[in-house]
């Protein structure tokens, strides 16, 4: 049996590494992360505390992760070519991935909205939020001021809490909440 090389040894600790995120949010969604424990994450995942911490310092520091790459991944749906101006294009192609990103990652989508209302969870991923949130609230008021919308700062936080609150509705129920005709009707009245 030859030695690993530097190639397999980078794709076993990837694979390790999503192997205890997955098993994080497994364990975050059903126990919330106050009630989460590591040891819960570790035997979940099938790893020891040690392994874990070889990858990351605490469970704050395994939440904050999540919380990170979930959002780069997001990111990326919104300004896809980020020229800070959407179009109507670009407008639609947002409301479709986004939903598209909540179907595929329910697990993360569920801590998501479990953090945002647990004040001392939130601290703890507060900035990486809002390092995405500002952004996307200035480009979408941007966007219905070149609409000619009266007051496009209400229009652009509307967006925000119905794309929220269509998301909270469908995480409560996805067998039965009907996504696709309802982001077909955000894109009809909100482009």
């Amino acid at each position: 049996m030859s030695p690993r090389t530097t190639e397999q040894n980078i794709e076993i600790k990837k694979e390790k590494r999503t192997t205890i995120i997955d098993a994080a949010l497994e364990v975050f969604a059903e126990k919330s992360f106050m009630g989460a424990s590591v040891s819960m994450i570790t035997k979940k995942a099938g790893i020891s505390k040690g392994l874990l911490y070889n990858y990351f310092e605490s469970k704050e520091d395994l939440l904050i992760q999540i919380i990170h790459e979930g959002f780069d991944e997001f990111v990326h749906v919104f300004d896809p070519n980020k020229d800070g101006v959407l179009t109507t294009d670009e407008f639609e192609f947002f409301v479709d991935e986004t939903f598209s990103l909540l179907k595929k990652d329910l697990p993360f989508w569920k801590l998501y909205f479990s953090i945002i209302v647990q004040p001392a969870v939130m601290a703890l991923v507060q900035d990486k939020l809002m390092e995405f949130i500002g952004p996307f609230i200035q480009t979408l008021v941007e966007y219905y001021q070149k609409t000619g919308v009266k007051n496009p700062e209400a229009h652009a936080m509307l967006m925000g809490s119905i794309m929220d609150g269509v998301s909270l509705n469908y995480i409560m129920d996805p067998k039965n909440y009907p996504i696709e005709d309802v982001k077909k009707i955000i894109i009809d009245k909100f482009k």
